[in-house]
């Protein structure tokens, strides 16, 4: 049974893993940085999402498991100069050296895989399979390793995709072996499996690993069979789901354009002008000197308008625009 605190410090760990990978992709597409910082809080039933919290892109629904590991985050570490590798890390680079937690002077390199010295958890849900009771399930299991050979797990090449770091292939052999038994589970309605079934698919998933720990630099540490859920629940899209949005290098940040901006920016020279007969006449939003940008939903600017001394004349038809 694991203790509280290392699940304590695991759950931590994945937190700010999911933290470290929403900071990495913020969005460039405008001038004002937008970061995602939004995590919701999602009750769940029987091990598993009680519902799918959003929608996703069709990338994200190739994507084949979970991790907690730091090993698959998107943007990699820079090495130069004086660096330092916060603790519980350690880097493998390109040219296949290790640099371990602490601080290193070192000449320019790129960090090829960044593996976690603690525990960390992946889960793989098998794709839709016919159980013993006819139903079409997905068998969902939840793997603890540790990885005891950075720099085998991070240049680990995968004969079949050629795919490197042995993380991956870790959770590929997880998902062959889920596929090969599902077959011979029988399934509650809410997929839910006797407890000596579940604790025979986990020894089973345990053993194939084991098998190939050597190869792989990681150390087993234990297997949970969350269940075998039927597919109307789309299980693997609620998993999926819990993941920040993946945020593409063209999309503006909370659904606004590229340049939401340059209608109510004053003074006037930054506004886009249109001339001939698609001239058009274009009333600031703010009568002063200062910048005005509207505010996303979750961010407040400093700027105000000003206040106004005297009404606007009343042969002027025209009305200042609302600020936001």
């Amino acid at each position: 049974m694991r203790s509280i605190s290392s699940l304590t410090s695991l759950v931590a760990r994945q937190n700010r893993s999911r933290a470290v990978a929403a900071f990495a992709q913020i969005r460039h597409s405008h001038g004002l940085v937008v970061p995602y910082t939004h995590v919701a809080v999602t009750p769940f039933v029987n091990g598993v999402p009680s519902e799918q919290v959003r929608e996703l892109h069709p990338v994200e629904k190739k994507w084949d498991f979970w991790t907690s590991s730091d090993a698959f985050l998107g943007a990699k570490p820079t090495v130069w100069g004086l660096t330092q590798v916060p603790y519980g890390e350690v880097w493998v680079l390109e040219n296949g050296s290790v640099l371990k937690e602490g601080n290193h002077i070192c000449l320019p390199s790129k960090v090829k895989a960044v593996k976690n010295v603690h525990t960390v958890s992946f889960g793989v849900v098998s794709p839709a399979l016919k159980s013993q009771d006819g139903v079409s399930v997905n068998a969902y299991a939840v793997v603890y390793i540790k990885v005891t050979d950075a720099v085998k797990s991070a240049l680990y090449v995968d004969p079949e995709s050629n795919n490197f770091d042995s993380e991956r292939a870790a959770a590929k052999v997880v998902k062959r072996t889920l596929e090969q038994n599902v077959a011979t589970l029988s399934v509650g309605s809410s997929g839910s499996l006797l407890d000596s079934a579940a604790s025979a698919l986990a020894q089973k998933v345990e053993s194939a690993l084991k098998a190939k720990s050597a190869d792989y630099g990681i150390e087993v540490e234990g297997v949970e069979i969350r269940g075998a859920f039927p597919a109307s629940l789309n299980i693997p899209d609620r998993l999926r789901a819990l993941d920040p949005p993946l945020l593409l290098d063209d999309q503006a940040g909370h659904g606004l354009a590229a340049d939401y901006w340059t209608s109510v920016l004053t003074p006037a020279f930054f506004q886009k002008y249109k001339y001939g007969s698609r001239k058009e006449v274009v009333t600031p939003a703010a009568v002063s000197l200062e910048w005005s940008i509207p505010s996303p939903p979750d961010y407040h600017h400093f700027n105000e308008l000003p206040r106004q001394n005297s009404e606007p004349a009343s042969d002027d038809k025209k009305k200042l625009a609302a600020a936001h």
